[in-house]
């Protein structure tokens, strides 16, 4: 009973320092304590960007309202030792664009992105985060779970890609097809439920649901591969030993003959090694097989050009324009992107969330909500 009324005292004291929440406790804070305070759960708020009608909106916000009642379901009304914050964001999104790069400057150029699908893009993300003890050695102040940064996470986002597959190669120009950039998908690293289970920079451990029978990505071939990194390098060493007629009298004729002989060997050292790779993989009939390249260009001939998935390798990828069904309405769910973010929790709670949602999560049903 005395353990009780302790508990009830340390929620009856608020106070506020640099946007943290602190309860003022009547004994020293511990693990013990903090493991049964009632977590709440709280709506941080929507930053709402999509550009949609209002009944468009309700229907966003309602699929939403659907996915955040999946993860209320698994756990209790109040976490214990837990703040689990969520909201929603959404924005207007264009997939599979292509793009040209225009100069802005004589050293300067950037990418013009256009012909995109619209879309609306939106995100349900819940936080948990746990409470802790003492701050500036005051053992008398228990700080609350939200608001703090860390935290672990579970986030679904919907009609994008956007942080799932990589940009590595945006910024090599050429390196393009039908005007889209080559992207890289994310590392394998296991299952879940039956999905291939990802590991992304951005996101943490990821899973990818969208429709059956088509992906949203397309797999970029060795032969596509091989040949836009041929025309790269040309392109590139070209204007490299273009830049020392312009030089002028900056440059005196004896360096500028031998830095031009240089690149001059150097380029044909990566197209003869770029050719010979075509050789062989077309003997070896892989022409037509996907692209798995380490994560950037071959720096130097003889930097392998393909390895497995196994080695580190990562399949290399442009989105499908045709994956996204235009006769539905832009915010209509076609694919979704689930991850999960874990921590290092400062006590080991009674309940994990993350743990019950991993168990629990009820995926098929995210599935079943595909072009509804």
């Amino acid at each position: 009973m005395k353990f009780f009324i302790a508990i009830i005292s340390f929620l009856l004291l608020y106070s506020y320092s640099s946007g943290q929440r602190f309860i003022k406790t009547t004994e020293p804070c511990t693990d013990e304590i903090l493991k049964n305070v009632k977590g709440e759960w709280i709506h941080w708020g929507d930053p709402w960007y999509a550009k949609v009608s209002k009944q468009q909106e309700q229907e966003i916000r309602s699929r939403v309202a659907t996915i955040h009642q999946f993860i209320y379901n698994l756990l209790p009304s109040s976490i214990p030792g837990i703040d689990a914050a969520w909201g929603i964001h959404s924005s207007d999104y264009e997939f599979a664009q292509q793009s040209t790069r225009e100069q802005v400057t004589a050293d300067q150029s950037r990418q013009k992105f256009f012909n995109g699908i619209p879309l609306v893009q939106y995100t349900y993300t819940i936080g948990f985060y746990e409470y802790s003890c003492g701050i500036s050695g005051n053992n008398y102040l228990m700080r609350k779970g939200y608001p703090r940064e860390d935290g672990a996470g579970f986030r679904v986002a919907v009609n994008t890609l956007n942080r799932f597959i990589r940009t590595d190669l945006q910024d090599v120009e050429g390196m393009q097809i039908d005007g889209r950039n080559i992207k890289s998908m994310p590392d394998i690293i296991g299952s879940w439920k039956g999905y291939t289970l990802y590991h992304c920079e951005q996101l943490g451990t990821a899973v990818l649901l969208h429709r059956d029978g088509i992906l949203p990505y397309m797999p970029v071939t060795r032969k596509q591969y091989l040949e836009l990194s041929i025309k790269h390098f040309e392109r590139f060493f070209d204007e490299t030993i273009k830049t020392y007629d312009e030089l002028g009298d900056l440059i005196d004729k004896k360096t500028k003959d031998e830095n031009i002989k240089r690149d001059q060997k150097q380029r044909d050292e990566f197209l003869n090694y770029y050719r010979k790779e075509i050789e062989s993989t077309t003997k070896a009939g892989l022409l037509d097989s996907p692209a798995i390249t380490p994560a950037v260009l071959p720096s130097f001939p003889g930097f392998p050009i393909f390895i497995t998935l196994e080695a580190g390798g990562h399949l290399m990828v442009t989105e499908n324009s045709k994956y996204f069904r235009k006769d539905l309405p832009k915010y209509i769910p076609q694919l979704f992107i689930l991850s999960i973010e874990k921590m290092k929790w400062w006590f080991i709670p009674k309940i994990d969330p993350i743990t019950t949602i991993l168990e629990s999560f009820p995926i098929e049903k995210l599935q079943a909500m595909i072009d509804k």
